[in-house]
C-alpha cells in the first residue's frame, strides 16, 4: 500500500501543532511525526483527500500560520525512514520501550519490544506515554483488559506484564493488526488475543479495565459501548485529545454513567481516568 505525506510548516508550532493533529486524525491520518518546524502526517494513498485539507478549520485560525506540501510515499520506503528514526523511549525510568534492533537496557520494570511500523503507540507520543503512566498505577492482577485502538499493542504488552489474566486487543486498521500480533510475538504475549475490529463491543463481554487513545469524536461515539462493557468497579483509560477539550470528555462521560476520578496532562495532550459506579480502584 502506498501512502500520502502531508508535510505542515506551523508558526508558532504550540499548541497548533497537537490541534492540527487532532483534526488531521479525524480525516483518517494514521502515522504522525513532529518537526522543527511544524508536522508530518501519512495517510493512506487511496483515503487521501486534498480537498479536506484545504478545508482544516486549524489553518484558519489568525492567530497561526499553517502551509503544507503532499508527496507520495511507497510502502517500503516509509517503513524504512520510520524505523531509521525511531529511537528507545524511557517512560519514568520503569517502562522501556524499543525496537528489536535496539540492545535491552537493565533497571527498568518493564521491557516493551515493538516493531515500529506505521501503527500508532510506539510511545513517543505524550498520549501514549500518559497512558503508560496511568496503567503502572492500576493493580491489573487477574484482570480482563481492553486495548481498543491498540496500534502497535504497546498498552495490551504492559497489562499483560501488569499481570492482566486476559487481555483483547481491538485495532479497525488491518495493517495495525498484522503490527500487534508481531510485537505480541516479540514479548512473548500469552493471554493477549488480536483482533481487527471497531468500537462496536457487543458479545466482547465485561471488562475490569478498557484502554482506549484513539481521538475525540470517536471516544464520545463510543461511550454508551464503553460504559456497557466496564464491569462495577471498573476504570476506563481514555486519551487522543487535547486540553481544551477535557471539559467536554468529562461531560460526554458523566452522560453515560460514568464518573471522572482524574487526569494527567503533557503538553496540550490530555489523559482522563473514570470509573463505573463511581468507585474507584
Amino acid at each position: 500500500m502506498d501512502w500520502v505525506e502531508a508535510n505542515f510548516l506551523v508558526d508558532p508550532p504550540e499548541p497548533w501543532r497537537g490541534l492540527l493533529m487532532v483534526e488531521l486524525m479525524d480525516l483518517g491520518y494514521e502515522g504522525f511525526e513532529d518537526t522543527s518546524h511544524g508536522l508530518k502526517a501519512y495517510i493512506p494513498k487511496t483515503a487521501s483527500d486534498a480537498t479536506a485539507l484545504r478545508k482544516l478549520r486549524v489553518a484558519k485560525d489568525p492567530h497561526c500560520r499553517i502551509t503544507y506540501t503532499v508527496r507520495e510515499v511507497p510502502d517500503e520506503n516509509w517503513n524504512a525512514r520510520w524505523e531509521s528514526s525511531f529511537q528507545p523511549i524511557d517512560v519514568d525510568g520503569r517502562v522501556h520501550i524499543r525496537a528489536g534492533f535496539h540492545p535491552e537496557v537493565q533497571g527498568f520494570e518493564h521491557q516493551l519490544v515493538i516493531t515500529p511500523k506505521m501503527a500508532f503507540g510506539t510511545g513517543h507520543h505524550a498520549t501514549t506515554r500518559m497512558m503508560v503512566r496511568a496503567i503502572l498505577d492500576l493493580d491489573l492482577t487477574g484482570k480482563r483488559v481492553l486495548d481498543l485502538g491498540c496500534g502497535t499493542g504497546v498498552l495490551a504488552i504492559l497489562a499483560e506484564q501488569r499481570g492482566a489474566a486476559e487481555v483483547l486487543a481491538i485495532d479497525n486498521d488491518p495493517v495495525a493488526v498484522e503490527n500487534a500480533l508481531e510485537t505480541m510475538a516479540l514479548n512473548g504475549c500469552e493471554r493477549t488475543v488480536v483482533e481487527e475490529g471497531g468500537t462496536d463491543l457487543t458479545d466482547r463481554g465485561v471488562f475490569d479495565a478498557i484502554l482506549a487513545n484513539i481521538e475525540r469524536n470517536t471516544l464520545n461515539r463510543a461511550m454508551p459501548d464503553l460504559y456497557r462493557a466496564l464491569s462495577p468497579g471498573s476504570v476506563l483509560l481514555l486519551s487522543g485529545f487535547v486540553a481544551q477539550d477535557l471539559g467536554y470528555m468529562q461531560d460526554a462521560a458523566r452522560a453515560h454513567g460514568l464518573h471522572p476520578a482524574g487526569e494527567d496532562m503533557e503538553g496540550e495532550w490530555v489523559m482522563l481516568k473514570c470509573t463505573k459506579n463511581g468507585t474507584r480502584p
